[in-house]
């Protein structure tokens, strides 16, 4: 680490590829210091995201709504455009050690909500676990090397640092609303739908009671989990069909029947006429 005048800090940059700017996030800036007296940061603004971990000591961060005292364990979150200020904390019986991780993507504010951090509460506490600063470091030990070709790995450190902080109680919470399992449900089903899944894997998906599955998607669509499932797997069917690309055969096990007898017998319900017409008919409508 390089002495400054109130801290010692190792500070690293990183400019992302276009290929790393495809995925879901990337890094800005990363680093770590121990700060001396006096130390204080701000107040300014970021145009990133960018969490700072305590390693050691405690620190006194002010964001717009609200102050806190963090210690060893604890982090805190500086949002895009948001005012921010912090400063060696009074608290701490060791010398104030942190990391920092800044970054940008697509993904940083969902990732940030699912680890329960949010603008009016952009911090936790006890998230700094041995597991999460291994992965610290070795994102860190990445940046430094500015190897090319290393972008994959890179970007699997990342992630790994989220996987460490994540704790499944809050995401329990943040799961709780009707909203947010139905939703889960739905998008597991338009996913899914070709590989054979059934009631019972949309159930399990769900997390909730059969009834209470069948009343919410009822309320929703229009209709339970079976017939919406059939319904998109009548409705790709129908698009293969006016391809003219594939065999029935075809079709009818690469939406999960595990033969055309059934697949015929489910398509003819749903449009009143056998797979073998259903192209030839729609062109005459």
């Amino acid at each position: 680490m390089k002495e400054f005048e109130y801290e010692f800090a190792e500070s690293l940059y990183y400019t992302a590829s276009e290929f790393e700017k495809k995925g879901g996030i990337w890094p800005i800036r990363a680093g770590r210091n121990q700060a001396k007296p006096g130390y204080a940061i701000g107040p300014k603004i970021i145009e990133c995201y960018s969490i700072h971990f305590v390693a050691e000591g405690a620190v006194e961060f002010e964001f717009k709504g609200g102050a806190a005292t963090l210690e060893a364990g604890d982090l805190f979150c500086l949002y895009p455009h948001h005012k921010y200020r912090y400063e060696l904390g009074k608290g701490g019986t060791a010398p104030l050690r942190m990391y920092w991780l800044a970054f940008n993507g697509p993904q940083a504010p969902y990732l940030l909500d699912r680890l329960g951090i949010s603008r009016e509460r952009p911090y936790l506490r006890g998230r700094l676990t041995p597991d999460t600063e291994a992965a610290l470091q070795e994102t860190l030990r990445f940046i430094r090397s500015g190897n090319a070709g290393e972008e994959c790995l890179l970007s699997a450190s990342i992630y790994r640092i989220f996987g460490a902080l994540h704790d499944p109680s809050a995401c329990e919470q943040s799961d709780k609303g009707e909203e947010k399992w139905t939703a889960r449900t739905l998008n597991h089903m338009h996913t899914h739908y070709m590989e054979g899944i059934t009631v019972a894997d949309v159930v399990r998906v769900a997390g909730v009671h059969r009834s209470h599955l069948y009343g919410e998607l009822t309320r929703l669509t229009g209709m339970g989990p079976q017939q919406y499932l059939t319904k998109l797997r009548m409705e790709r069917a129908a698009e293969m069909l006016q391809l003219r690309a594939y065999s029935i055969t075809e079709i009818a096990l690469s939406l999960g029947y595990p033969e055309l007898y059934s697949f015929s017998r489910a398509f003819c319900k749903h449009y009143g006429m056998p797979p073998s017409r259903y192209p030839r008919d729609k062109g005459m409508d």
